[in-house]
C-alpha cells in the first residue's frame, strides 16, 4: 500500500490555513503590516494599497509543521524545512521593514543575498553528504543523467535556489498568480519525489501546495490579504530545495517556466534600460507588462494559470518518458 503521508500533509495544511486565515488577516490590519502599492505600477493596483500582507507567516509555518509531523525524523527533510523558513524570515524582514519601518528598499539586497547564499550553500551541503546521488541529476525526456562535480553541483544548486526565490517573488504582483501558478509547481515537485519512493519529502511541496489552496480562499481576485516576500520567497524555495534532492534540478524550470520568464523580463529590462536608456517592456516583471498592454488582472490570472498548468504538464510528460 503506498504511503499517503504527502496527501495527509496537504490536507492538514489546507484546513489549518483555512481555519487561522480570518484570524490571521485581522491580526495583520491591527499590526499595520498593510501593502504599500509602487506608484509607477499599474495604476488598477493604486486601490490595493493598506491591504494586509505578510500572510506567508501564518500558510508557511502551517505547511511546515504538517509535513515535519508526519515525518520527525527525516534529516533531509529538516534541511529543507530550515531553507524554507530560513527565506521565510528573510521575506518577513524585508515586508517589516518596507511597510511597517516604510523603508521602500526593505532588506538590504547585499544582506538578502548573503542570506540566500548561505542557505543555498547549507542545502548543497546536506545533499552531498545526506544524498549524494543528488549529484545526479535526471535529464528531461532522457533516461540519462548528468554527473557533475562536487563544485559545480554547490553553482547549480546556488542557482537553482536564488533563481526560484527570486522567481516565485516576481511572479507575486497579481491577485492570486503565485498562489495558483505556485500550487501547480509544488504539486509537480510533490507528485514526482512521491512517485520516486520519498514521501518524507514529497510531504512538504505537497502540503505547501494545501496551504496555497487554503490561502486562496482570501488572495484570489479581488485579494482581501496578500502573502509577502514573507511568503513568496518560502514558496521558491521548498519548489527549490525538494527538486534538488531528489535530483530533479534540471525539470525546476519545465515546472517553474513562468517563474523563469519572469525572472528573465527583468533582467532583460534592466540590460536594455541600461544600453538604450529606452524599456523593452511597458513594465517589468512580465505579468505587469501584460496588464499594461490589455489584459486586465481577473483575465490575466486565469491566463497564466493555465500556461503554468500546461507547463507542469510538459515536465511531468518529460518525467514519465524516461520510465
Amino acid at each position: 500500500m503506498p504511503d499517503l503521508s504527502p496527501l495527509l500533509s496537504a490536507v492538514a495544511a489546507c484546513l489549518l490555513t483555512l481555519l487561522c486565515m480570518p484570524a490571521a488577516v485581522q491580526l495583520l490590519s491591527r499590526s499595520g503590516l498593510a501593502q504599500v502599492v509602487r506608484r509607477d505600477g499599474p495604476a488598477a493596483h493604486l486601490a490595493k494599497s493598506g491591504t494586509p500582507t505578510a500572510a506567508g507567516i501564518v500558510f508557511v509555518p502551517v505547511a511546515c509543521l504538517a509535513a515535519w509531523a508526519l515525518h520527525p525524523r527525516n534529516a533531509v527533510l529538516l534541511a529543507c524545512l530550515v531553507v524554507t523558513l530560513g527565506h521565510a524570515a528573510l521575506g518577513f524582514a524585508d515586508d517589516y521593514l518596507k511597510v511597517v519601518r516604510r523603508r521602500p528598499e526593505g532588506l538590504w539586497a547585499r544582506h538578502k543575498l548573503i542570506g540566500q547564499l548561505v542557505l543555498a550553500c547549507l542545502l548543497a551541503g546536506v545533499a552531498l553528504m545526506a544524498r549524494p546521488e543528488a549529484a545526479l541529476m535526471l535529464l528531461p525526456f532522457s533516461r540519462s543523467s548528468l554527473v557533475v562535480s562536487p563544485v559545480i553541483f554547490v553553482v547549480v544548486v546556488i542557482v537553482a535556489v536564488l533563481g526560484s526565490t527570486n522567481g516565485t517573488n516576481f511572479t507575486d504582483g497579481a491577485d492570486g498568480l503565485l498562489g495558483a501558478t505556485g500550487f501547480v509547481a509544488l504539486a509537480c515537485v510533490g507528485t514526482v519525489a512521491w512517485v520516486r519512493g520519498d514521501p518524507a519529502l514529497a510531504a512538504l511541496p505537497l502540503a505547501m501546495a494545501g496551504s496555497l489552496l487554503g490561502f486562496l480562499r482570501w488572495n484570489w481576485y479581488p485579494a482581501r490579504v496578500f502573502m509577502g516576500d514573507t511568503g513568496s520567497m518560502a514558496v521558491g524555495a521548498a519548489f527549490a530545495s525538494v527538486g534538488v534532492l531528489v535530483g530533479v534540478t534540471l525539470y525546476l524550470p519545465l515546472f517553474g517556466l513562468l517563474f523563469v520568464l519572469e525572472v528573465l523580463s527583468v533582467v532583460v529590462q534592466v540590460a536594455w534600460f541600461r544600453r538604450t536608456g529606452r524599456r523593452l517592456l511597458r513594465m517589468a516583471p512580465l505579468h505587469h507588462h501584460l496588464e499594461l498592454s490589455g489584459w486586465r488582472e481577473g483575465r490575466l490570472v486565469p491566463r497564466l494559470l493555465a500556461f503554468a498548468g500546461a507547463c507542469g504538464a510538459v515536465g511531468l510528460l518529460a518525467y514519465w518518458w524516461r520510465a
